[in-house]
C-alpha cells in the first residue's frame, strides 16, 4: 500500500498515458483513460466516496501495461488499479460478477467453473499420457475447456515433433490470473504453491505454456508469492519456432497473409514478439497492425472487463477486427487463448468473417506431409 500511495501521489496528471489506453480508444473518454484510474484510486485510498464514473474507470482496465512505459516518472498504473479493487472488495464494493469468477476459479478451479472432465476433451478418447515427462504441455482454461482446438493442435505439434510431452490431464487448475488482477493476493499465493507444486510432480525439466497469462503467472508472480520452481517456464512458440527450425516438423507455406495480434503480458512485459512472427513466417505471408508489439492494442476483454462491459470490451475486438479487414488479410493470428475467444465472439455480429487462428493452427494446417 505504501508503494502504491507514493505512486499516487507521485502522478503530476500530464497526460501522457491518457491516449494510449485501450479504454480511452474505445470510448473516446478521458474519464476512462490511465490518468483517471490514478485519480478515481487517490478518491478511494483518501476515504471519499466514488462516483459511478470512479468506479467504473477502476474496472475499465485490463491491466495490459500499455500506459507504464509511457508515463514520464514510472508509474505503474496497473498496480494501482489492482490495490484499489483490493480495497474495494475490503469495503464490499465489488460487482457480484467479479466474486462469482473467483469464487469459480477458487472453488471449482476455473473461471468458468467447468467439471474436471472437460479440460482432457483435446487429448481425445484414446488419450494415454504418462506421469511423468522431460516436458510439460500446460494448455489453460481458455484453451482446454473453451478451445479444445487450440490446445490440441499444439499438443498434437509436439508429439508429431517427438518430445517427451505430458499433460496435467484432469489435475490442471487455473493460474489465478483474475485473482491477481483484481487484488485478492492472498488467495493467489495459495494457488501458488498448490499449482507449483503440482507442476514439479510431473519431474519435467520445462513447462510449455499455450496461454501468455500462465506464462507470466508462472514466471513472474509465483515465485514471487511462493518460491523459485523446479523447472523452466516457456512460451507454446518459442518451442514451436525451435521444432521447425530443427526440422523436427515440416511445413509448407500456404501463400496467404496472416496479421498478428500480440499478447500483451509478453509484448510489454518480455518484449517477445520475435518468436510467433517467425513460426507464423513460414505458413504465410505476416502483416502488422499499426500498432504491435510493444504498442499493440489490448483486446479489451481481461480483468473482469468483457463480463462488466461488454460493450467497451467489444468496441476494442471489433476496431482490431476492423483494421485487420483493411489489411487485406482473411486469417487473424492470435497469441493468447482468451483473445481468440473474445474476438471469435466479436466477429460472430460482422460481415465476412475472419479466420482467427493461433500459430499452432496454422502450422499444423500446413504440415509438409498432410498436405
Amino acid at each position: 500500500m505504501t508503494n502504491v500511495q507514493g505512486m499516487i501521489e507521485t502522478c503530476v496528471q500530464c497526460g501522457e498515458c491518457v491516449e494510449v489506453c485501450p479504454f480511452y480508444k474505445a470510448t473516446g473518454n478521458p474519464s476512462y483513460g490511465a490518468m483517471a484510474k490514478v485519480g478515481a484510486a487517490r478518491s478511494l485510498f483518501a476515504g471519499e466516496g466514488l462516483t459511478e464514473e470512479g468506479l467504473k474507470t477502476l474496472w475499465l482496465c485490463t491491466r495490459c501495461d500499455r500506459c507504464v512505459s509511457t508515463c514520464p516518472v514510472g508509474i505503474s498504473v496497473p498496480d494501482i488499479v489492482q490495490s484499489a479493487r483490493a480495497e474495494l472488495r475490503r469495503r464490499g464494493q465489488w460487482p457480484q460478477k467479479c466474486s462469482n469468477i473467483a469464487n469459480a476459479i477458487i472453488e471449482h478451479g476455473s473461471p468458468m467453473a467447468a467439471p474436471p472432465q472437460d479440460r482432457i476433451t483435446y487429448l481425445g478418447k484414446d488419450h494415454n499420457v504418462r506421469e511423468k515427462a522431460e516436458y510439460l504441455y500446460v494448455p489453460g482454461c481458455w484453451a482446454s475447456v473453451r478451445l479444445p482446438e487450440v490446445a490440441r493442435a499444439s499438443f498434437q505439434l509436439l508429439t508429431k515433433a517427438g518430445l517427451d510431452i505430458t499433460t496435467l490431464g484432469e489435475k490442471e487448475r487455473c493460474c489465478g490470473l483474475f485473482l491477481i488482477d483484481n487484488g485478492l493476493m492472498d488467495e493467489a499465493r495459495e494457488l501458488a504453491e498448490k499449482n507449483t507444486l503440482l507442476l514439479e510432480s510431473t519431474s519435467a525439466k520445462t513447462v510449455i505454456t499455450e496461454c501468455p497469462g500462465c506464462y507470466d503467472v508462472y514466471k513472474r508472480v509465483y515465485p514471487a508469492l511462493f518460491r523459485e520452481p523446479n523447472y523452466e517456464v516457456i512460451y507454446i512458440a518459442d518451442i514451436l519456432k525451435d521444432i521447425v527450425e530443427h526440422g523436427n516438423i515440416e511445413v509448407k507455406h500456404s501463400g496467404r497473409k496472416v496479421i498478428y495480434k500480440d499478447p500483451c503480458p509478453l509484448a510489454r512485459r518480455y518484449d517477445m514478439t520475435k518468436a510467433a512472427r517467425e513460426v507464423l513466417g513460414h505458413v504465410a505471408e505476416v502483416v502488422e497492425f499499426e500498432e504491435h508489439g510493444a504498442e499493440a492494442v489490448c483486446c479489451g476483454a481481461p480483468a473482469g472487463v468483457k463480463p462488466l462491459y461488454p460493450e467497451v470490451a467489444n468496441e476494442l475486438a471489433g476496431k482490431l477486427l476492423k483494421e485487420a479487414s483493411s489489411k487485406g488479410v482473411d486469417q487473424v493470428g492470435v497469441g493468447c487463448p482468451f483473445c481468440m475467444h473474445h474476438m471469435s465472439g466479436v466477429q460472430n455480429g460482422t460481415e465476412g468473417p475472419l479466420r482467427i487462428r493461433t500459430p499452432s493452427q496454422l502450422m499444423l494446417e500446413s504440415l509438409a506431409s498432410e498436405r
